[in-house]
């Protein structure tokens, strides 16, 4: 019997252990909630280079320009979700999070979109048409250009890039992978002024130093192909950069210069 007794006693302590913790979360969550708001916290994360967005872009996206300022509202009235679709509506925006602390501030967290290139309106002969254009992410995903910023990245051009939907092809993701190479790489990335690629997706490259178009190709077997243009380059265009104006590696095996 006593053993009994000492099994319940010993159930019932722990149980309390329990219970005692979430019942002292919900008396707080049911005091939070009948807090007012007292501040709006905003962190921006992502690549500290890129400033499409500051504090206060952020902060006119969640009170909708002012018009629901939120300061002072109970928390229990403030439909979090909702401020996270707000701010997701601006394309500039990859991730948006909205909470409320201990301290009755409403916490908003975004992180900016990360440009891996930008694609610019050019003519056949590579004149810039306008100023239109836009960005591609690290995903092959399209979202505007910035009023107020312009980010440092790859320049691209030509039809390939005016159907979204070509990034999530086959050719596309070798595209992709072309353009984050290009990004990573330190010395193709200091070289490499603008690419350019057509509706078959045939590329070229514009350079910084000698300035030679380079006819590259599809992007399938890019790194083998850059393998063998540095090749090139230490072997022969370093004793005279201005030797060819126009360099093919596009077909196996060789090099056509002109």
């Amino acid at each position: 019997m006593l053993r009994k007794f000492d099994y319940s006693w010993f159930l019932l302590k722990r149980s309390l252990w329990l219970i005692l913790p979430i019942a002292a979360i919900g008396m707080a969550e049911n005091k939070l909630g009948k807090q007012r708001c007292t501040n709006l916290v905003i962190s921006i994360k992502g690549d500290s280079s890129t400033r499409f967005l500051n504090q206060s872009d952020v902060q006119l996206l969640v009170t909708e320009n002012g018009g629901d300022p939120l300061m002072g509202s109970r928390l229990d009235d403030v439909a979090l979700h909702e401020l996270e679709n707000r701010v997701r509506r601006n394309k500039l925006i990859k991730k948006c999070q909205v909470f409320r602390d201990l301290k009755g501030n409403i916490v908003v967290e975004v992180e900016q979109e990360k440009p891996l290139a930008r694609w610019i309106n050019t003519s056949d002969n590579g004149e810039l048409r306008n100023t239109s254009g836009y960005y591609i992410n690290e995903e092959g995903v399209f979202f505007p250009l910035s009023d107020t910023y312009s980010a440092r990245t790859l320049l691209v051009s030509g039809s390939f890039f005016n159907n979204s939907g070509k990034m999530k092809t086959e050719k596309g993701a070798s595209f992709m992978e072309l353009l984050r190479f290009l990004n990573t790489d330190p010395f193709w990335k200091a070289q490499i002024a603008q690419l350019n690629a057509d509706k078959e997706g045939e590329i070229f490259f514009t350079t910084v130093l000698g300035n030679q178009r380079i006819e590259f190709g599809t992007a399938e077997d890019y790194q083998l192909k850059f393998n063998k243009l540095k090749i090139f380059y230490e072997n022969v265009l370093s004793k005279d950069w201005s030797r060819y104006q126009r360099i093919s590696i596009k077909f196996q095996d060789q090099i056509v210069c002109e």
